[in-house]
């Protein structure tokens, strides 16, 4: 088997040096400096749009990848479906909703099978913070635009433990508007 490397992409990934001798000190009259990359690490990003229907089921090899939300096109859902748990124990994502959404595009976060389920939060944001609570009864999240547009900064990060997946996340939503609902099956 052959092994290629790109020197184009490590010296991209390369956001500086460090200048060290073997004792991390200053350096001396008659001493050799050893420079130490230092690496530029940024998490994949990839955009989801509504610009069409999408149904798309995540990989564990996209595991903390922040997928960045677009649900302005009007009428088009987004159904993710998320990996099987039982292969993606310490897997992770993170959804960010940059804009609101058309009044009918939903965006469906889903487990892949009915016996997974969601544990965690999500906060609501707006003037009385309050909490919506993912008691582990659910495997389907959306975000319901009928009810509410009012999305832009609405975060939510997943992470499964090998059985289940975990939530937390963020809503700006005003309280008492049910723009995210909780559903079982898949």
């Amino acid at each position: 088997m052959a092994l290629k490397f790109s020197f184009n992409k490590l010296r991209t990934s390369v956001a500086g040096f460090f200048e060290m001798d073997s004792t991390k000190a200053s350096l001396g009259a008659t001493e050799e400096a050893v420079y130490t990359p230092q690496m530029f690490v940024a998490r994949p990003v990839d955009a989801i749009t509504n610009a069409a229907a999408v149904t798309r089921t995540l990989l564990t090899a996209e595991s903390g990848t922040l997928y960045t939300v677009n649900m302005a096109t009007v009428d088009n859902n987004v159904t993710i479906t998320l990996p099987s748990a039982a292969d993606s124990a310490g897997v992770y994502y993170d959804f960010c909703f940059l804009v609101d959404c058309d009044d009918d595009a939903d965006f469906i976060l889903k487990t892949s099978a009915a016996g997974e389920d969601f544990y965690g939060y999500q906060i609501r944001g707006a003037a009385n913070s309050t909490l919506l609570d993912v008691p582990g009864t659910a495997s389907t999240l959306t975000v319901d635009a009928n009810v509410g547009q009012d999305v832009e900064g609405l975060r939510w990060s997943v992470l499964c433990d090998g059985a289940n997946w975990h939530l937390s996340g963020y809503n700006t939503t005003a309280i008492g508007t049910a723009n995210v609902t909780l559903a079982t099956g898949v």
